[in-house]
This record gives C-alpha cells, structure tokens and sequence, in this order.
C-alpha cells in the first residue's frame, strides 16, 4: 500500500507454496456475470460483472493484524501479482476478511467489486471525458500497463494513468498518438506498477509513430525500487529512441527486494517525441493489448 515516496505503510507478499507451510497460500481471481434481467423467452442481459480476488492460506498472527487493520480501517490497497502464461495482475480496492483460527492460522480475505466491465472511456457525442481507468479498477493482462485504456485522461493532452514533469512542456493526445515536446527544459513521462518480484525479467514497449522520428535525446528505461520510488534496485539501460515507426524496448531484472517499477520516457530540452502502445511485459516480444473484459 504506497503512501508517498519512500517506505509503504504496508507490504505483504503471499506466495503460492507448498500447502500446510507456514504462511502457505493460495490466490484466486474470478469474473462471474452479475446482473441479468431476463428480457424475453428467458434470454438475458448482463448488467454487470462480479470481480473478486480471494487469498487463503496459514498465516501469522502478525500478518493477520495487518490485514485485519486494514479491512477495519476500509484502507485502499493496491495489489499486483504475476498469472500464469505471462499474466500481469493489476488491482486497487478494499479488503474484506474471513475466518481466523488459532495463533497460525487458517485465514481468509478477499476484494470483491461489482462493474460492468470495460474502461471509462472518452466519448465525442454527448461529450464526456473519462479517466480511461477499468472499471472493475482490476486488470488481468500480459500488458501490465493494461489498468488504464490508451486514451487521454482526465488531464488534457496526457495519456490515462501517466505522469508528465516537465518546466516547458507542450504535450498532447490524439487518434492514440502522445505528443511530447520539452521546449527549453527536460520532460519525464513516468508509470508506477506495484509486484512480487522474484529475479524474472520485465519489459517496457513503445512504438513510435510512423513518419514522425524522434528530434533531439530521448530515451526509455526501466528502474526497480525496494520502496516507493526512493531507494533503487536495479536501473536498467536507458535506450535511445531515435526513428518513427519503430518498437523500442528497455528492460530490468528486479530481485527479490524490489517492490516498485517504474516506466520512464525522459526528453532532453529541445526533444520531441510522439508514439502509442506503450506495454509493460514478462514477455520480450511486444505485443500491445488491452483488459476489455
């Protein structure tokens, strides 16, 4: 649970073990229909979706206290794992709890959220801006960047989900292309995502729009943190990114003490730079999707 840089007000990892070792669990994620009226000759309509993450397992007493503090205090937590077939978990929501049973314990806890499925998506007629966010807050992909749609968000001329910093920036969003322009200073484009690591590599795409090369330095990067962004565990190479129409990787091997990775598209002053389909993957081949579901 990231509260500002620096160290988390909570962290927890729950690793699929050998049942009935101490702190043993299990993890399941599960989409079901929700409501379905039924319209005519008992066909239905479906409203919405349940989305429900449960964790089980042994656990300490302390470990239980944690999350026990957290499902009192109703606290938004973020979650991340990694699935099977290159799966990337994406999740933020409360938590609700189950039974508990002596010191070691058999424990339950899970973040059920009704939805009905898809992104909060920009609409021309009747004009709406949407935060681009998945509904459900819950995304399941091989793209990790998969949360938020690949649209402008609520901030004008910025992707959903992103960070633009920078003192003379000219940005802006359309037809899925971002724009960036440094003017006289640097610009940063950054994207956080919270996981287990365990030493596998990570990977961060772009691709570049075609006829329009980049002008000036810019590159991509990946840097993993033990913390919330303060104290780095492994920088990855920065990567130039220099022709149009061509897919870029950077990528970083995280160990076991990282607990944050950060996506990083960084200008010098006098840069301009305009791509789509960022991913962050398990995977090195790029494939850029998105969590429709």
């Amino acid at each position: 649970m990231p509260s500002g840089a620096g160290a988390f007000d909570y962290y927890n990892t729950f690793s699929v073990v050998q049942e009935g070792s101490d702190e043993a669990s299990r993890q399941v994620l599960s989409i079901e229909q929700g409501a379905a009226p039924i319209i005519e000759d008992g066909q239905t309509i479906v409203m919405t979706k349940n989305y429900d993450l449960t964790v089980s397992g042994l656990f300490k007493k302390e470990t239980i206290s944690g999350l026990q503090a957290l499902a009192d205090n109703r606290t938004d937590v973020v979650f991340g794992g990694f699935g099977l077939g290159g799966q990337i978990l994406q999740m933020d929501g409360k938590l609700n709890l189950g039974q508990v049973l002596g010191e070691t314990a058999s424990f339950r806890f899970n973040s059920p959220r009704e939805a009905k499925g898809g992104y909060d998506v920009n609409v021309t007629s009747p004009a709406y801006n949407g935060s681009g966010k998945h509904s459900a807050e819950l995304c399941y992909s091989t793209n990790g960047l998969a949360m938020y749609k690949w649209q402008e968000g609520l901030t004008s001329g910025e992707a959903a989900g992103w960070t633009i910093d920078g003192d003379d920036k000219t940005v802006s969003f359309a037809n899925s292309i971002q724009v960036l322009d440094s003017g006289s200073n640097t610009l940063t484009m950054t994207r956080d995502l919270y996981l287990p690591f365990d030493g596998r590599a990570i990977y961060f795409n772009i691709k570049t729009n075609a006829g329009d090369a980049p002008t000036g330095t810019v590159t991509i990067q990946l840097i993993s943190y033990t913390d919330n962004g303060t104290t780095p565990d492994q920088t990855g190479s920065a990567v130039s990114v220099t022709a149009a129409d061509t897919a870029y990787q950077a990528t970083v091997s995280p160990s076991s003490s990282a607990k944050m990775v950060r996506a990083i598209i960084s200008l010098a002053s006098g840069a301009d730079l305009e791509f789509k389909e960022p991913t962050i993957q398990l995977d090195s081949t790029y494939n850029f999707v998105e969590f429709n579901t």
